[in-house]
């Protein structure tokens, strides 16, 4: 075969050789981890796992930056256990590597993966305006948790999960003729910080005359 015949040849099999499906081969996927306790707030310390095996954890910032080492249009599973306080969602996330290529030739784009940490509890803060209502005991569920000020003022917090119910009463067993008497007020936490606030006005029942029943005296006049 003349040498023109084998360039041709040559060639020709590495057009058919490019024509082929991907490369069995595995490469190098760098994945950034984002891990947030809520949308723009960073959390540490969550450990980050693919397919099982552990990648490592996240950083001051929330950040965790690593290599997989896998075969392209493969499918990983990303875990995370989170820090104390906080929970991970149910299941994990399942992703489909992809190889494409950016705009600096030294290497692939990184892939971003954001994860989620909840915070176990909520920090909720009360506030209590009684209009009317100075020196009034504030009940939450029951229990004495402040007394409003001269001014009908009181605040008071406490930390809670998610979608626990209080019921905030203010207490005027102490004071007979104010009303309404022992109003109440019901909040729900949300998943995130709140501050409630309760707005109440009171007024002073008029107090009824008694009938005089004490005998009449009779003056004489001369």
């Amino acid at each position: 075969m003349s040498v023109r015949a084998r360039l041709i040849a040559a060639m020709g099999g590495f057009v058919l050789a490019s024509c082929n499906g991907p490369s069995n081969t595995a490469l190098t996927f760098p994945i950034a981890f984002a891990v947030e306790s809520d949308p723009g707030v960073r959390l540490g310390g969550a450990r980050v796992f693919v397919d099982g095996d552990p990648i490592g954890e996240t950083d001051s910032n929330g950040l965790l930056q690593a290599k997989v080492y896998r075969r392209p249009g493969l499918q990983v599973t990303v875990e995370h256990d989170c820090p104390d306080g906080h929970e991970a969602p149910l299941g994990p996330k399942v992703f489909r590597l992809r190889e494409f290529e950016g705009v600096d030739p030294s290497g692939p784009l990184t892939m971003e993966i954001s994860l989620r940490c909840r915070p176990e509890k909520r920090l909720v803060v009360f506030v209590v305006r009684a209009k009317k209502g100075p020196y009034l005991p504030v009940l939450l569920n029951g229990e004495s948790v402040a007394r409003t000020n001269g001014s009908g003022v009181a605040h008071f917090s406490v930390w809670a999960a998610p979608g626990t119910d209080y019921l905030v009463e203010l207490d005027t067993r102490e004071r007979s003729r104010i009303i309404p008497q022992s109003p109440t007020h019901l909040f729900t936490v949300p998943d995130a910080d709140e501050i409630f606030v309760v707005n109440q006005s009171f007024d002073l029942a008029k107090q009824s005359r008694r009938p005089d029943h004490r005998p009449k005296r009779i003056t004489k006049i001369e």
